[in-house]
Order: structure tokens, then C-alpha cells, then sequence
């Protein structure tokens, strides 16, 4: 459902992007230096340090009539340790987690998402906490004072804070008349059900802001960032360079930071431009400067204080990387990880390697960042390699996870973990 707002956006993403930024939950304090990276299989047991729990949902891959529930799996062994069912008569659309990794909110609505038209039905809002640890680790559920969204609206980003005290909910009309449309922002206190904050856009598909990229599924939990307690980060498209974001041109996407201290008004206006996000091109016989990945399968992972952010991409790159290759020839493009620095821009290559694969064969995206941006959980797929590599990308190690595949409705290659997973 949400591919009618693609019409108007396939222009943009064929120029440059749609990026959408996923949340980081956890402060990063900058990025590792260095270039020459050797990933290599950690060994068995090694100490890596990551979350111990995720929400996914459990749809079965047979039936997307039944209504979706919750599942607490563990990120090392991918085991179901607890299934939270939803309200009766509901179904569970969207997750977004706190720092902890055991405080979560989700909401639900009406009937599951393989139903037609979901997208705009009205949505009531949970909070979802994780009690014991290990194999007794369970859920509980509370109902939240959040107001319900009005039927007709689409939801284009849920983001909980780290301290898990406000919610941030992007919001559209759920309509085919972009041209008329507004997006709305709006930050929610999660104890009384407040609305602290809210900021809009004019009507009129140019002032789309929040890109969440949203693909028939979950409430995307990857369109808004908090950076830690006091600001919210997006990728806004088209307009990003109009406010004197350096070298941005209409077609470009540029990171922007919102102080929630702001006053309610003009979401753009509020909100301040840092650097551009690059854009990577898949391979090809020419050799292009490294960026991240512009399909929409693209996570940007702003960090906790800012000053940087996180994503998959691909290109030309001075890094020693090991080589996956497709087919015999010179492995000049680079699949990898890399930080780029909001205020200069300047690229820390977390991990990767040099291959041959082209076009929509390389993929790689993050889901998750630890502290420090030395580690990072993601997916990568080479033609060459199937199903993929997804775990703990680090600064010279590759730890494998299993990797959390949903139902019928969210699945996308290797099940794609946008949206349909939260730490």
C-alpha cells in the first residue's frame, strides 16, 4: 500500500534516495579508526558483545489471516523464548524498543496486515516490558494512555526514547492525494499519554520530510532517531539542501537534527540540516566514490550524541578488504559498513569486502550499532552467497547470528529485518 507514495518518489530514489533512518537506541561516541580490515568468523564462544533479546513478530508463513503476535527471541541463538499475543481483536503492527533492551512500546490494530488497506486504520498503543532473564526471560503488556491515531492516518515512523519516558510518531493521511497531504510529527509522553510536541509540514508531496520507506508490513520503526533524550534525527528528501546543508542538491537526502525544545511550528524550519548523505552505485565497469546503499532496503543509524551515523553501502574504497566474488575479474568495489562523520562527512570503514558483484545482487544494511560504533548487526548478500551473512559486523571480525526471519507478509529475501525487528 505504501508503493502509491512511490509514483511520485521513483524520480527521487533513481537520482539519489530514499533513505530512511533507522533508530539507534544507544549513544555512539564516534566511530573506530582505521582502514585495513580483514573480517574474519570469530571463533566459537568469543566474547561479542550485543543485545540479549529482540521483538519480532510471529505470523506464520502459511497464513497471513491470523493476527500477528509478539516474540521474544534471543539474538545469539535466534530461540523463541516467550510469545506475547495481542489484544483481542487486534494485531500487532508496529515495535520500537528503549535503550535497556528489555522496555518496548507496540502498537496494534484491527485485523492482521495481510488484510488490504490496513495501513489506515487506527492504531492504540502498548508498552511492553521484558521481566527474567535468560531461559525465564517473559513479556508483560500494559495498555498506554497514547491517544489512538484517527482512522485514515498512516503511521511513518515510531521511535522511543532511550530512557523510554517519550514516543515519537511520524504521521501522513492515509490518501493518494500526495499533492494535498501533510506529515506530522508528534512526541508523546509514555506515562500520561501527553502530546509534548508537534511539528508539520505544508501540504504538498514537495515538503515530504520524514522518508520512511515503509514496504506492506510493520509500522516502520526506522523513519525518526532519538539522539539521546533531547533531539529527534531524520533523512529529509528533496528540500534538505534548501536551509544551507553544503553541496546538497534537490534530489539529495541530508541528515537533520530537531531539539525537541523547539516549539510546536514547521517541521523543516525546527529542524537543522548537517551533512549529505552519499550515495553508493551497486558496481559496474566504472569505478564511483563509496556511498550507502539507495534502495529502499537502506538503514541510516544516527547516533546517540549526533555527531555521526551508520550505514550498509557500496563503491570504490582505498580499504584492504578479503575479496567475495561473483565472477573473475578485478574486485574493485568495496560492500561494507562505514561511518561518516555529521559535520565533515569523512567515512570510517567499520567492515566489509571487495567483490565483483553488480547491481541489486550486493545489499547490505545495519539494524543495530553498539556504543562505541565498533560493532554492528546487519545483513549482507553477495549473488555469490546465499543466504547471506547476517551478524556482528566488527572492526576485523564477522560473527554469524541466526538471522530473524518473519512471516509470509514481512518477508523479503533473506527476511528482511526493516521495521519487523526491534532491540
Amino acid at each position: 500500500p505504501r508503493r502509491r507514495w512511490g509514483a511520485w518518489l521513483a524520480p527521487l530514489a533513481a537520482a539519489a534516495a530514499v533513505i530512511a533512518v533507522a533508530i539507534s537506541l544507544v549513544a555512539v561516541r564516534g566511530t573506530p579508526g582505521g582502514h585495513e580490515l580483514v573480517p574474519a568468523v570469530s571463533p566459537a564462544g568469543a566474547a561479542v558483545s550485543f543485545p540479549d533479546y529482540y521483538l519480532t513478530f510471529n505470523q506464520p508463513v502459511s497464513d497471513e489471516t491470523i493476527p500477528v503476535g509478539l516474540e521474544l527471541r534471543s539474538t545469539l541463538t535466534g530461540k523463541t523464548l516467550f510469545t506475547l499475543q495481542p489484544p483481542r481483536g487486534l494485531s500487532f503492527a508496529g515495535i520500537t524498543g528503549a535503550a535497556d533492551d528489555r522496555t518496548f512500546v507496540a502498537d496494534a490494530h484491527r485485523d492482521p496486515y495481510g488484510d488490504f488497506n490496513s495501513g489506515g486504520r487506527s492504531r492504540t498503543w502498548y508498552l511492553v516490558r521484558v521481566t527474567g532473564t535468560g531461559s525465564h526471560a517473559r513479556l508483560t503488556m500494559t495498555k498506554l494512555p497514547v491517544p489512538a491515531t484517527p482512522v485514515g492516518t498512516e503511521i511513518l515512523a515510531i521511535a522511543l526514547s532511550p530512557d523510554a519516558a517519550m514516543l515519537a510518531v511520524g504521521t501522513a493521511p492515509w490518501t493518494a492525494d500526495t499533492a494535498n497531504a501533510k506529515q506530522a510529527l508528534t512526541v508523546y509522553s509514555v506515562a500520561t499519554g501527553a502530546v509534548l510536541r508537534t511539528w508539520t509540514t505544508p501540504p504538498g508531496r514537495a515538503n515530504w520530510v520524514i522518508m520512511s520507506g515503509g514496504e506492506g508490513g510493520a509500522d516502520p520503526n526506522t523513519g525518526v532517531a532519538w539522539v539521546g533524550n533531547h533531539s529527534l534525527a531524520f533523512a529529509a528528501a528533496e528540500t534538505a539542501g534548501a536551509a544551507g546543508t553544503a553541496g546538497a542538491s534537490p534530489y539529495e537526502s541530508a541528515v537533520r537534527v530537531l531539539d525537541i525544545s523547539r516549539p510546536d511550528g514547521d517541521l523543516l524550519s525546527s529542524s537543522r540540516p548537517t551533512t549529505v548523505v552519499p550515495t553508493g552505485e551497486p558496481g559496474g565497469d566504472r569505478s564511483t566514490p563509496f556511498g550507502c546503499d539507495p534502495s529502499w532496503r537502506v538503514n541510516v543509524l544516527i547516533t546517540g550524541d549526533g555527531t555521526s551515523f551508520v550505514c550498509g553501502g557500496y563503491g570504490t574504497s582505498g580499504a584492504r578488504l578479503p575479496p567475495s566474488l561473483c565472477k573473475p575479474g578485478t574486485a574493485w568495489n568495496t560492500v561494507a559498513f562505514t561511518g561518516f562523520s555529521v559535520t565533515t562527512g569523512k567515512e570510517t570503514f567499520l567492515s566489509g569486502y571487495r567483490t565483483t558483484c553488480q547491481g541489486l545482487a550486493v545489499v547490505a544494511y545495519a539494524v543495530w550499532v553498539n556504543a562505541t560504533g565498533s560493532k554492528v548487526i546487519g545483513w549482507m548478500h553477495f549473488a555469490s552467497s546465499i543466504p547471506g551473512k547476517f551478524g556482528v559486523f566488527s572492526n576485523g571480525s564477522f560473527r554469524p547470528l541466526p538471522i530473524p526471519v518473519p512471516g509470509n507478509w514481512y518477508q523479503w529475501d533473506d527476511g528482511s529485518l526493516l521495521y519487523q525487528v526491534a532491540w
